[in-house]
C-alpha cells in the first residue's frame, strides 16, 4: 500500500552495502541439539551488513555500551518472522517523519542512511538529528554516499540528553546536546516515547500480511500525529514555561557557586576545551604495558604464599612432634601438611613452565629488591584499580538505564516490579563493587568514593577523571567538581535562550499554518457547496474538528505572550469562530492553568516517588 510513513525496501536497500561490515570475533559453533533450537538463529543479514556503529573507525566504548545494552532476544529471532521491528523518525514536537521495516535483521546502517536521505532531501541545510549512537553514526555517514551531501548541507548528530549521559566524556564534549550549540533545550528523547506508544499496536499486528500491518502502522501513525497536533501549542507553551524558569532561579545558582572564584575558573568554554584537549592527548598516549610482566608477578606471588604455607605446616609438625594430644589431631596435621606441599609444588611446576616459555625474557627469577619486580608490582595495582573502577563503571551505567526504563511512560506494571527488583538487585551489586573500588584506590593514594555519591551520580563524567593515574589533574580549574555544576547551569541558560529563539519562530509558524489551513478549507468548502458535490459535509467536518484543535491552540498562545521571556512577534488575530467574552476566556484559561498543573503535579509525584526509591536504596545493605 501506499504511506506517506512509510519506507518501501527499495528505499532502504540502496544503502545495505554502503559500510562494509567489521569482522566480528569468531566463535565456537555448536550443533543445535533439538529443531527447536535449529528454529532459532542469529540473522543473516547481521552477518553481512553493517550495523550503524561499523562506520566507526576508531571503535569507541561508546559502540561497545550501546551493542551491549542491545537486548539479547532483538539479536536472535525465529525464522518465520519477515518484519522483525521497525525504525522510525519524529521531530522534536513529536509528528512522525517517516518509518521503515527492520527486515529479517536487527538495527543495520541502511535503516538510518535510508533516513537521513529522506531528511536531507526534505529538510536541506543545517538539519540536527539526535542518534543514540550519533557519535559513531557521524563516522558511518561520512563514510556512505550520503558523505559529500551531508557535509554540504551541514548536517550535524547528537546523542540524546539521557543516553548521552552514559557515553564517555570525549564523546560528551562534542555530542552532548547541552554542549553543543543550536539545540536548545530539547533532550532528543521523542522516538523512546513514541516507541512506548506503538508497543498498544504491536500485538495487533504479529500475526497480520505485509499489506494489513502496514495499514495498521499508516492509520496509527496518522491519528498519533493528529494527537501531536493539538499538543502543539501545549508543548510551546510549556518549554516557555521551562525557559522562564532557567532565567528567574538557575542565575542566583550560578552566582552562589562563582563566589570566590577568579575569572580563569569562570572561563566555562576554555574549561571544555582544556578537558576535551586533555583527554584527547590522555587517549593518543595510552601506554601498552607488557602482561607477562604483571601474570610473572602473580604467579612469583602465589608461590611465595604456597612455600610460605607448606614451610609454616612444616614448621609446625616438627615443634609438636611427640606432643599431639592425640593420633587424630596428628594425622590431620600431616594432612595440612601434604596439602599444602602438593599446592605448593603445583604452583611450583606452572613457574617453572612460564620461566621455560619466556625464557628469553628471564635471565634469572625476580626478587623483591629487583627493579622489575617493583615495576611489575606498581602496574598490577593499577590494573586493579581500573578493573575495580571499570567494574564500578558499568554498574552505574546500567543503573541509568533501568531508571530511565522505569520513568518512561508505556512501561507496564509487571516491567516495573521487575526493573524495580532488578535495581536493588544492582544497587548491592554497586556497594559491593564500591568496597573493592575503595581498597583499590587506597593502595594507590587516590580518590576514595561513598555510596552518596554514587547513587546521586547523573553523569559518568567523574569517572574519566577518576580513570586518570595524575593526581595533579584533580587541580584543573575544569576538573572542579563546583566549577562543573556551575558550567552545567551556565550552559543550560544558554540553551534556554536558544530555545526561547526557536519557539519564537515556532509560535509565528504555528499562528499562519493555522490561518492559511483555516482559509484553505473554507475556500474549498465554498467551491464545493457552489458545485452541490456530496464532499462538502466531510469538509465542514475537516474545518469544524481543525477549528476546536485550533481555538485551544490560540489560547495556549496568548498565555505565551503574557510570559515576561517572551520576546517574539504578536500577531495572533482573534478568529471569528472562536469563544469570545472576557469571562468565558478567563474561565478558560483557570482550567487551561488547572490541567496544566494537574499535569505538573503527576510529573512531580512521579519524580518524588522516584526519588524516594533511590534515597531508600542507600540504606541497602549487603547480607
Amino acid at each position: 500500500m501506499q504511506s506517506d510513513y512509510i519506507l518501501s525496501e527499495d528505499q532502504v536497500n540502496v544503502f545495505r552495502h554502503d559500510i562494509k561490515p567489521r569482522k566480528a570475533k569468531p566463535r565456537q559453533s555448536k550443533a543445535p541439539a533439538t529443531a527447536t533450537e535449529e528454529d532459532t538463529l542469529t540473522w543473516s543479514k547481521d552477518v553481512e551488513e553493517a550495523t550503524p556503529a561499523d562506520g566507526d573507525v576508531h571503535h569507541t566504548t561508546c559502540t561497545e555500551r550501546w551493542k551491549a545494552a542491545q537486548r539479547d532476544d532483538l539479536k536472535r529471532m525465529w525464522a518465520i518472522y519477515l518484519e522483525t521491528g521497525i525504525f522510525l523518525a519524529a521531530c522534536r514536537h513529536g509528528l512522525i517523519w517517516w518509518i521503515c521495516d527492520m527486515v529479517e535483521s536487527g538495527e543495520l546502517a541502511k535503516y538510518p542512511l535510508a533516513i537521513v536521505n529522506q531528511a536531507l532531501e526534505v529538510f536541506k541545510i543545517r538539519l540536527g538529528i539526535g542518534y543514540d549512537i550519533g557519535c559513531s553514526f557521524t563516522q558511518t555517514v561520512a563514510h556512505s554516499t550520503l558523505g559529500p551531501k551531508a557535509k554540504e548541507n551541514k548536517l550535524r548528530f547528537v546523542v540524546p540528553a539521557f543516553h548521552g549521559y552514559a557515553h564517555r566524556r570525549l564523546c560528551q564534549l562534542s555530542f552532548h546536546p547541552l554542549l553543543v550549540t543550536g539545540f536548545g533545550l530539547e533532550d532528543l528523547e521523542t522516538c523512546e516515547r513514541i516507541f512506548a506508544s506503538f508497543n498498544g499496536l504491536a500485538p495487533t499486528t504479529r500475526y497480520s500480511s505485509q499489506f494489513h500491518r502496514h495499514q495498521s502502522i499508516d492509520l496509527y501513525a496518522q491519528q498519533h500525529d493528529d494527537d501531536k497536533y493539538s499538543e502543539l501549542s501545549a508543548f510551546i507553551l510549556n518549554n516557555y514555561k521551562q525557559v522562564q524558569n532557567i532565567l528567574d532561579e538557575l542565575p542566583s545558582a550560578i552566582a552562589a557557586l562563582q563566589s570566590g572564584k577568579t575569572s580563569e575558573e569562570t572561563a566555562y568554554h576554555q574549561h571544555i576545551e582544556a578537558e576535551r584537549r586533555f583527554l584527547t592527548e590522555r587517549q593518543s598516549k595510552e601506554i601498552s604495558y607488557d602482561t607477562f610482566a604483571c601474570d610473572y608477578l602473580q604467579h612469583l606471588l602465589e608461590y611465595r604464599e604456597a612455600k610460605r604455607v607448606y614451610d609454616d605446616a612444616m614448621e609446625f609438625i616438627l615443634r609438636n612432634t611427640g606432643k599431639f594430644k592425640s593420633e587424630q589431631l596428628e594425622k590431620r596435621a600431616h594432612l595440612m601438611k601434604q596439602h599444602a606441599f602438593e599446592n605448593y609444588e603445583r604452583i611450583q611446576d606452572m613457574l617453572h613452565a612460564l620461566e621455560l616459555l619466556h625464557q628469553d625474557k628471564i635471565k634469572t627469577r625476580w626478587t623483591p629488591d629487583m627493579e622489575e619486580w617493583k615495576n611489575a608490582e606498581v602496574y598490577l595495582a593499577t590494573r586493579e584499580y581500573q578493573q575495580a573502577l571499570n567494574k564500578l563503571e558499568g554498574l552505574v551505567i546500567a543503573r541509568l538505564f533501568e531508571l530511565h526504563k522505569m520513568g518512561l511512560s508505556g512501561t507496564g506494571y509487571k516491567m516495573r516490579t521487575h526493573i524495580n527488583k532488578a535495581l536493588k538487585t544492582r544497587c548491592k551489586a554497586i556497594q559491593n563493587a564500591l568496597k573493592k573500588y575503595n581498597i583499590a584506590a587506597q593502595a594507590l593514594n587516590r580518590q576514595q568514593l561513598d555510596w552518596k555519591a554514587i547513587s546521586t551520580y547523573g553523569s559518568l563524567a567523574e569517572f574519566e577523571l577518576l580513570h586518570d593515574s595524575r593526581s595533579d589533574v584533580q587541580k584543573e580549574p575544569w576538573a572542579d567538581r563546583t566549577n562543573r555544576e556551575a558550567a552545567s547551569l551556565s550552559f543550560k541558560i544558554e540553551r534556554a535562550n536558544e530555545e526561547r529563539v526557536r519557539l519564537n519562530v515556532e509560535i509565528s509558524r504555528l499562528v499562519d499554518s493555522m490561518r492559511s489551513e483555516e482559509s484553505h478549507l473554507e475556500a474549498c468548502i465554498a467551491k464545493l457547496r457552489a458545485d452541490k458535490s456530496p464532499l462538502t459535509t466531510q469538509v465542514v467536518g475537516i474545518l469544524a474538528h481543525r477549528r476546536r484543535q485550533n481555538d485551544v491552540h490560540r489560547k495556549r498562545i496568548q498565555q505565551a505572550y503574557r510570559l515576561p521571556c517572551y520576546t517574539g512577534t504578536r500577531d495572533l488575530q482573534e478568529s471569528p469562530n472562536s469563544a469570545s467574552g472576557s469571562a468565558l476566556e478567563a474561565a478558560e484559561t483557570v482550567e487551561d492553568d488547572q490541567e496544566f498543573d494537574a499535569d505538573d503535579d503527576l510529573l512531580g509525584q512521579q519524580q518524588e516517588g522516584i526519588d524516594r526509591f533511590i534515597g531508600d536504596l542507600r540504606f541497602v545493605t549487603d547480607t
